[in-house]
Formats: structure tokens, C-alpha cells, sequence
């Protein structure tokens, strides 16, 4: 962010806008081993000891007497084989070279003991579980995705998630919540079907007492842009049917992100799965604003028209045209609904999602290289992408632009 204030000096106007979203609570990403102690001494990124110490120093500053509460949101995501139906980010660890022993206990159990340290109890410590490679291999078993045939049948993701759920699970101040992919992925009935079925098999195998309660929820919409809610219209069937969507939603019913995380806690916590009416969830809204000159703005006789997600197609997930900052990060934001406990920037915005460079087709020192999602054949994908994480200021400020609620 830094380097982007430095780009934007001449732009008072923009200045604000960076200068605002340095404010905003943001994700760490635990997305390779060395993230773990990071580079902090040499100048380079904070390590998971160094973002705690921080987040104390920020608690003990707020407050007077007793200590307010304070939350450090991480995400975990070095699985093996990770990703396997991308190849953007497809990680470090390979199980075929001994990568999960590496994934349990060179970062496992790395993470599990600092965030256990009595010196970081007084802390909430959100963790959002491996980012789309459970539900990538759910979805892409069986049609012609060798990578997600081989996790599956190795069940590559299920021991090292489980695993990771068993580290964790006791430990008190530390809130669990599984990827749950998005509604433009998983909201379609037979998916959804397998998802349900897929995380209750997941989590009640993570422990010997086979409970449901380790986990606190889900995360939906992680490093997506999904809108939360298309006010215009619902998932009726004259929406996800019509032509003038040029088959938009394909006949899923589940057009925005309120209207899934409603389904999945319907269903996940009905009797015949028995997930517990504690179940609750997080949405990432880092990047699902849709705000600027083009967002809607009233009803239209073509869902194109009012449809607030403006992408030519809803599986399109790589450095967005024309999106924004969404809603703030904010806790028990909807008093309707108890279950959702926060909207959360899991994705920090300016991170890109994957190179745009066609020719960097052989992996990075962290798995990463160009996947086709993200280059000059996919109408929504902006060009001059760097690698998967890495700054990338246009974006950056288009998102700051287009934020909706407009930032101030």
C-alpha cells in the first residue's frame, strides 16, 4: 500500500482514497511456510509472531483498564496439491515429496503452537480454512481434472484439513471457519448437495468424538466478487432462466451472497445433518462493491441491465474489471440474521489473483504461473497482472474507486 501512496502523491483526490483504506483491517495470509516467520529483519514482510505482537500493542493502545477485544484474522492455505483445478496458485507442497508431512509439521503445527502462546490468549484469532481446494475438488471429480482426481483419491485435502481442525480445536481463542467457495460456485442444488454432505463428512472425521461444533462456521465469497445482494431482483425462475441474462445465473437460484449463506444454514443445520444452531458465517466483501458510473441503479425490464454483478460470467475470478470495495469490515452487521457473524476483507485489496503474462507458464519458487483465467481471453480480467499476491496498484485503485459504499 505503501507503494502505491508514493504513486498517487500528484492525485489529492486518490490520496484520500489510499490513505483511507490503510485503515482497513485486512487478512494475514499463511500462504507458504516462510510466511510463518516472514522477513521482518531484513525489511521484508511481517511474520505471524510479528502481526500478533502488533495486534496487542493495538489492544493494549485502545484501551483503558480492562483490555478490549481485539481480532487477528488469518487465513491457512499451503495444502498440498493445493488448488487443483487452477493453476494460478497452486502452492509450495506436493504430495508426491512428502509434502504433507512438511504441511503437518513444518506449518501445522507451527501455527498451532504460536497462536497457542499464553501471551496471545487475550486475543480472538479467526482462521479462515484452505481457500477453495476442498470445493475445487468436490466440483471437478470425475470431468477431466486429473490433479482433483488424484487429491480425491489420495485424499490429500481431507487428511491435511482435518488435521489442521484437530490442531485446532483446542484451543479457546482461536474461531475456525471452512472455505465454502461462493454462490456463483456452489449454490446450484447438486452442488450444494455435495458441498453439504462433503464438509459434514470433513469436519465429523477431523476428531474422535466426531462432533460437528469444532468449527465455528464458513467463509463464503473468500477472494471473490460476488455482490451480497442483487437488490433488484431474487432467484426466480424468470431471472436464472431468461435469455436476457445470456444465461447468467444457469438456473442457479442462488444469485447473491445473503441468499446462499441463508441456504447452506438452513440446510446444514436441518436434523438429517446436524450441524448445531451455532453454526455462523463470514463473508469476504473486500472486493464486491460493483459501485462506480456503470452499477444499476433501479429495476429493468432485462436482468442485464439491473444485475449489480456486471462480470460476462459469474465463474470469471481473476483481477476483475470494474469492481469495487464493498462493505466494510464490520461484526454482527445484519440484525436479521445472528448467524452471520461479520463482513471481513479475507482478500487484501491491491493483492492480485494471478499473473496475466501467458508466458509464465513454469512454476514460481511458490507454485504460482500464469492460468488462462486471468490473461487476454478472459473479457474480464485486467491486463499488466503480476504474480498471485503480489501489488498490483491499478487494481488497487480501480477497487478504491468503485467502492460501494463510496469510500470517504
Amino acid at each position: 500500500m505503501a507503494q502505491s501512496l508514493s504513486r498517487v502523491s500528484a492525485s489529492a483526490s486518490d490520496t484520500t482514497l489510499v490513505n483511507a483504506a490503510a485503515k482497513f483491517p485486512t487478512a494475514v495470509w499463511l500462504d507458504r511456510i516462510a510466511a510463518i516467520d516472514g522477513n521482518k529483519a531484513a525489511g521484508g514482510a511481517m511474520g505471524l509472531v510479528n502481526h500478533l505482537d502488533a495486534a496487542l500493542a493495538q489492544q493494549k493502545a485502545q484501551s483503558s483498564g480492562s483490555l478490549k477485544p481485539m481480532t487477528v484474522l488469518l487465513v491457512v492455505y499451503d495444502l498440498p496439491d493445493r488448488d487443483c483445478a487452477a493453476l494460478a496458485s497452486n502452492g509450495e507442497l506436493s504430495s508426491a515429496n512428502n509434502g504433507m508431512a512438511m504441511y503437518k509439521t513444518q506449518y501445522i503445527d507451527r501455527i498451532a503452537e504460536i497462536v497457542a502462546r499464553p501471551a496471545y490468549a487475550g486475543l480472538r484469532i479467526v482462521t479462515v480454512i484452505e481457500p477453495d481446494s476442498f470445493p475445487n475438488m468436490l466440483t471437478n471429480v470425475g470431468v477431466g481434472k486429473a490433479a482433483c482426481d488424484a487429491v480425491n483419491q489420495k485424499k490429500v485435502y481431507v487428511e491435511g484439513i482435518q488435521y489442521t481442525l484437530n490442531k485446532l480445536a483446542g484451543l479457546k481463542n482461536v474461531y475456525m471457519y471452512l472455505d465454502i467457495a461462493h454462490s456463483g460456485w456452489l449454490g446450484w442444488n447438486d452442488n450444494r448437495a455435495k458441498a453439504i454432505a462433503g464438509f459434514k463428512d470433513l469436519v465429523k472425521g477431523a476428531t474422535t468424538s466426531g462432533s460437528l461444533s469444532i468449527i465455528r462456521g464458513f467463509a463464503s465469497n473468500s477472494a471473490n466478487y460476488t455482490p451480497l445482494d442483487e437488490p433488484y431482483f431474487d432467484g426466480t425462475d424468470n431471472v436464472v432462466s431468461t435469455g436476457g441474462t445470456t444465461q447468467f445465473y444457469e438456473w442457479n437460484r442462488m444469485v447473491d451472497e445473503l441468499s446462499y449463506v441463508d441456504k447452506l444454514r438452513s440446510e446444514f443445520t436441518a436434523k438429517d445433518v446436524g450441524f448445531p444452531d451455532t453454526l455462523s458465517f463470514i463473508i469476504d466483501t473486500s472486493r464486491n462493491g460493483w459501485g462506480g458510473t456503470k452499477q444499476p441503479t433501479a429495476v429493468a425490464a432485462d436482468v442485464d441491465d439491473m444485475r449489480i454483478d456486471r462480470r460476462a460470467h459469474r465463474g470469471n475470478w481473476c483481477n476483475v474489471k470494474d469492481t469495487g470495495i464493498g462493505e466494510r469490515p464490520k461484526a454482527n452487521p445484519d440484525a436479521t440474521r445472528s448467524y452471520l457473524d461479520a463482513f471481513v476483507f479475507v482478500k487484501p485489496p491491491g493483492d492480485s489473483d494471478g499473473t496475466s503474462d501467458s508466458t509464465a507458464t513454469t512454476p514460481t519458487a511458490e507454485g504460482k504461473r500464469f492460468d488462462a483465467m486471468c490473461g487476454s481471453g478472459n473479457v474480464d480480467a485486467l491486463s499488466g497482472a503480476p504474480h498471485a499476491g503480489q501489488w498490483f496498484h491499478e487494481q488497487f485503485l480501480m477497487l478504491l474507486r468503485n467502492a460501494y459504499p463510496t469510500l470517504k
